[in-house]
């Protein structure tokens, strides 16, 4: 009987990792890509930065939880393999979660990318 227990402490670890890197590790690749920077493009065309935000800042956050989520699923599938389609669900669901919530004006998102770029921003009167 001890064996069932491990088995769905282990289901339940999978699937709150799997929530949690999924919703944290896709935010922090979909939002630099397709919200922060294309709202940067628009604001250097409109004037309204003191000096261009550097390309390079939109892409490293991606290309490290990029790594990080595909370690994590290296990691489910060498060591726990019969767990990497529920694991793999997961991390679809945070995704999903994520893309969804672009179309929508967030007052959050807003103010975390003028906290973030500051020093770029020209104030506003």
């Amino acid at each position: 009987m001890e064996t069932r227990g491990n088995e769905v402490d282990m289901w339940v670890i999978v699937l709150i990792v799997g929530f949690l890197l999924g919703i944290f590790g896709f935010s922090n690749i979909i939002y630099p890509l397709l919200v922060a920077w294309p709202k940067a493009k628009k604001l250097e065309k409109e004037g309204k930065l003191i000096k261009p935000i550097p390309r390079s800042s939109f892409v490293i956050a991606p290309i490290i939880w990029f790594i990080l989520i595909s370690v994590s699923v290296w990691v489910i599938e060498r060591f726990f393999s019969e767990y990497t389609i529920l694991y793999v669900i997961v991390l679809a669901i945070g995704l999903i979660i994520v893309v969804v919530q672009i179309p929508r004006k967030n007052k959050n998102i807003e103010a975390d990318f003028a906290e973030t770029w500051k020093r770029y921003l020209k104030k506003e009167d």
